[in-house]
C-alpha cells in the first residue's frame, strides 16, 4: 500500500513538472489531468500488487 501511495505522488509531482515545463505555467487543467492520471496508476499498481 504504501509503495502505491509514494508512487501516485511521484507521478503527480513529475506529470506536473513536465507541463509546467512544457508550458512555462501552471494551468489548472494540467494540474487536474495530473492527478487524475496519478490515481488512476496508483491503483492500478496496488491492483497489480495484490494480484502478484
Amino acid at each position: 500500500m504504501l509503495g502505491a501511495l509514494i508512487f501516485t505522488i511521484t507521478m503527480f509531482i513529475g506529470w506536473t513538472l513536465f507541463d509546467y515545463i512544457k508550458h512555462k505555467k501552471l494551468m489548472k487543467e494540467n494540474v487536474l489531468s495530473g492527478l487524475i492520471a496519478s490515481i488512476v496508476a496508483g491503483v492500478v499498481w496496488y491492483i497489480l500488487f495484490v494480484i502478484f
